[in-house]
């Protein structure tokens, strides 16, 4: 191996090893070494088999092993500089934005701001704002929160999307973000109560889900033997195993991925269908969206500023436009809500 290449062999590794000392602390940088080092015993291994039935000359394994620390200090130089920049890029440079739409038919306005259930903070404060401004004027609030469901509902529902779904799921997920989940209340009875829950309950869709399911039984019984995933304990699990510069590293990542997806949200809709059962989708999206579209169409209300799932509004603003061609988008305003 050239003088170049075991420069750059010691330099990465020394750095790899600092990084894991500051991060993880001594036991698992000896864990990491000694994981590399059964790994070279491994592979050169089964380099001297392979060499030997092809009766070719293999290096002994003291040469071996500086290659093999040589193209692992690549991998883990290009893997790290690719991450960084992802991370660097999406969360510093472009950050995704969350729109907010005022529409009108002439008649009626409507304030659609996307949402979701894990945020920061800041963006939550400003969509307060925002609430409070129009209220001033006498708006209502049209609010997007699943209603309360019986258990046997819920145990349908969590049987269907195979997760265990209660109301601590974002509350944990958004330890996984270090920001802060949604709390419904926050935005209800600014400057006045009228404020108005425009969404299903779980029995509601578990009743259309059923209907839609009626006669597939194929479907019926796919349901009934599929596990159940117990996410909120996964992410307990996984909080629990990392220290606090570990989780910082992983919240970093995490807020990366979460702005990429947010940015590509018609992809990210395409993958769901394609993952999830397509059959509760259409209903947890497209009976929400019927619902909602509904509301705003009968409202005595003229001024009514919504927040809903950010999945919404494109399905949403079609079903008006079905009802009344007239409504058009007048104005769109960003956020930023994880920057």
């Amino acid at each position: 191996m050239t003088k170049n290449k075991k420069i750059f062999t010691y330099v990465i590794s020394f750095i790899i090893i600092l990084c894991i000392l500051y991060v993880s602390w001594l036991n698992k940088a000896i864990n990491i070494v000694i994981m590399i080092n059964l790994y070279s015993i491994i592979f050169y291994t089964i380099n001297v088999l392979w060499k030997s039935l092809r009766r070719k000359t293999y290096l002994d394994f003291f040469e071996f092993y500086n290659y093999f620390i040589y193209i692992v200090s690549i991998w883990i130089y290009f893997i790290t500089l690719i991450l960084l920049i992802f991370i660097y890029y999406n969360n510093l440079i472009s950050p995704a934005k969350m729109p907010q739409y005022t529409l009108s038919n002439w008649q009626k306005t409507i304030i659609f701001q996307w949402m979701s259930h894990i945020w920061s903070e800041n963006f939550y404060n400003q969509i307060k704002q925002e609430i409070s401004n129009v209220k001033k004027t006498w708006w209502v609030l049209f609010y997007e929160w699943v209603k309360q469901w019986s258990k046997e509902a819920t145990k349908k529902f969590n049987q269907a999307i195979g997760i265990n779904f209660n109301q601590d799921l974002y509350k944990n997920m958004s330890k996984l973000y270090w920001i802060t989940y949604q709390e419904n209340n926050v935005f209800l009875w600014i400057q006045n109560n009228f404020d108005y829950n425009i969404d299903l309950s779980i029995d509601d869709i578990i009743k259309l889900y059923d209907k839609k399911t009626k006669n597939n039984q194929i479907q019926n019984s796919n349901n009934n033997n599929k596990e159940i995933i117990d996410i909120n304990e996964q992410i307990i699990n996984t909080i629990n195993l990392l220290n606090d510069k570990e989780l910082k590293i992983l919240v970093y990542i995490n807020k990366g991925l979460l702005n990429l997806i947010i940015k590509n949200n018609d992809n990210f809709q395409t993958i769901m269908w394609d993952m999830w059962n397509k059959v509760l989708l259409d209903v947890i999206l497209n009976e929400r969206n019927k619902n909602l579209s509904d509301e705003i169409i009968k409202s005595n209300y003229n001024k009514i500023f919504i927040t809903y799932w950010l999945l919404h509004f494109e399905w949403v603003y079609k079903l008006l436009k079905e009802n009344d061609p007239n409504w058009k988008i007048i104005n769109i305003k960003y956020f930023y809500p994880i920057k």
